[in-house]
């Protein structure tokens, strides 16, 4: 709207320049000025027209007046057309997110060993002794003393194992491989886990398992090859040895 206002301003403004540079004379002429000579008359000679007359200013004044008009109907019809909505910015791509890094998991460990109990050392004590004398009933009482109040002692591993080996010796063969297959569960990095291995071994061999004898001699083999008793596991699948 300003700028249409402005333009109107502009063509009456060059209207007024250009009527007050040309002569009145050529606009509105004079009535007491002489009418012309009639034909064939001679007149006297006139001064050179100048170079740019008042006919040609009105006609560049006009040229600058329909130039503005055409401006300021361009202009109006600008204004007129309807505004385009403006269109909305797309929304910024979310950031991947590097996936988060995996947590660890926390592996159970074993529980700690259970100090020294000078109390459950001598219990232990006299249940080898018993165990040397052959007084394997007396013996097994004094290990399963010893591993209910120390199952993580120093000599919990042996107490298990003697505990079987009773069983064994008495020929009690079912309830041995029980406490031997305890033995090697509970203290599988003991250096009697080896042996509680063949000794369950020869439980199943002396109840004529054959199916579970030759198991516990390939998992023997399996999980100690480097031991003597693996050596003799070896010996027993290939010849089928019997137990001494």
């Amino acid at each position: 709207m300003r700028q249409t206002i402005w333009l109107k301003l502009a063509i009456s403004g060059v209207l007024l320049t250009t009527l007050a540079a040309c002569d009145p004379a050529m606009i509105f002429p004079r009535r007491d000025q002489p009418p012309p000579p009639p034909s064939g008359q001679a007149t006297a000679p006139t001064a050179p027209a100048p170079a740019a007359g008042p006919n040609q200013q009105i006609r560049v004044l006009e040229e600058r007046v329909q130039h503005l008009e055409r401006r300021l109907a361009a202009l109006e019809q600008r204004q007129g057309t309807p505004k385009t909505a403006p269109t909305k910015p797309r929304p910024p791509k979310p950031v991947e997110k590097a996936p988060p890094a995996p947590v660890a998991l926390k592996t159970p460990t074993s529980p700690q060993a259970t100090p020294p109990s000078p109390a459950a050392e001598k219990v232990f004590s006299e249940g080898f002794r018993l165990y040397q004398a052959k007084n394997y009933q007396a013996a097994r009482n004094k290990f399963a003393q010893y591993l209910k109040s120390q199952p993580r002692g120093p000599k919990a591993a042996e107490a298990r194992y003697y505990l079987g080996d009773s069983f064994f010796q008495e020929k009690k063969f079912p309830e041995a491989r029980v406490e031997f297959n305890k033995m090697v569960v509970q203290y599988p990095n003991s250096i009697l886990a080896p042996t509680a291995l063949l000794r369950q071994a020869y439980s199943y061999q002396q109840t004529n398992q054959k199916t579970n004898f030759k198991v516990a001699l390939e998992k023997l083999i399996q999980q100690y090859p480097q031991s003597p008793e693996a050596q003799e596991a070896r010996k027993l699948l290939k010849q089928g040895d019997t137990p001494r």
